[in-house]
C-alpha cells in the first residue's frame, strides 16, 4: 500500500459506512477505519501473483498480496481495486487492464486481460504490519478491507511493476505461498487474506 501519509482516504463508522475523509496520518493516528483493497491474481498454471515489498516501504522486502491498496475519498471499493491493480501492476493508473466480473469463468473482456471477483468485506478487521524504517516497529491499522480473486494468462514479462511501491513480482505455487508463509517470508497482513482466500484462489 502506499506509503503517502497525506493521502486523503475514505473513513468509515463499524458498520462500514463512509462518514468523511481525512488524511492517511491523521486517520490512523485517530484509530478511525480506513477502506483497503485486497487481490490474489491466479494465472492460468494455478500459480498465485505475489509482489514483494521495497525495503523503504511498510512490510519493506517481504512477499505480499498480488494488489493492495488503499480507498481513496470519494471512491467505492471497486474503483479503488482497479486503480490500485492498474498501478501496481502496470505502471498506471488509466491502464485499463482489469475487469471486474461477476464470473471468473466470462470471457476476457477487450483489452482487460485481468478478471477479478469480489469475494468479501471484513469490517474492522485488525491488521498488522512492520512499519516503513529501518528496524522492525510493528504498527497496528484497522481497515474494513474489500477481498477479490483474479485470474489472468499474462505471463511475468506482461506486467510492469510500480517501481516506487515494488521491488518485484514473481509466480508462486500455492504451496510454496504455504511454506513462505510458515518461514515468515510473507508480510503479517498476507496470513489472513491467505488463510481467508487461499482455497478459492486454488479452486
Amino acid at each position: 500500500m502506499s506509503e503517502r501519509v497525506h493521502e486523503l482516504l475514505n473513513v468509515y463508522d463499524a458498520a462500514g459506512v463512509v462518514i468523511g475523509s481525512m488524511e492517511r496520518g491523521e486517520a490512523k493516528a485517530k484509530g478511525y477505519a480506513a477502506g483497503a483493497v485486497q487481490l490474489l491474481l491466479v494465472g492460468n498454471d494455478g500459480r498465485i501473483l505475489l509482489q514483494r515489498r521495497r525495503d523503504d516501504k511498510e512490510n519493506g522486502g517481504l512477499w505480499d498480496k498480488s494488489v493492495g491498496g488503499h480507498v481513496q475519498a470519494g471512491e467505492d471499493f471497486d474503483q479503488a481495486l482497479l486503480r490500485e491493480a492498474n498501478e501496481e501492476l502496470f505502471g498506471r493508473a488509466d491502464a485499463d487492464r482489469i475487469a471486474i466480473v461477476a464470473d471468473l469463468d466470462a470471457p476476457v473482456p477487450t483489452g482487460q486481460p485481468i478478471r477479478a471477483r469480489h469475494v468479501r468485506t471484513e469490517l474492522g478487521l485488525r491488521d498488522i504490519r512492520y512499519a516503513a524504517s529501518s528496524g522492525r516497529e510493528i504498527i497496528n491499522v484497522t481497515y474494513h478491507a474489500a477481498m477479490y480473486i483474479g485470474r489472468t494468462g499474462l505471463t511475468l514479462g506482461d506486467f510492469a511493476a510500480q517501481e516506487e511501491e515494488l521491488a518485484d513480482l514473481d509466480w508462486f505455487a500455492p504451496s510454496r505461498v504455504d511454506a513462505m508463509l510458515v518461514r515468515g517470508e510473507l508480510a503479517p497482513n498476507m496470513g489472513f487474506l491467505w488463510f481467508a482466500l487461499g482455497g478459492p484462489a486454488v479452486r
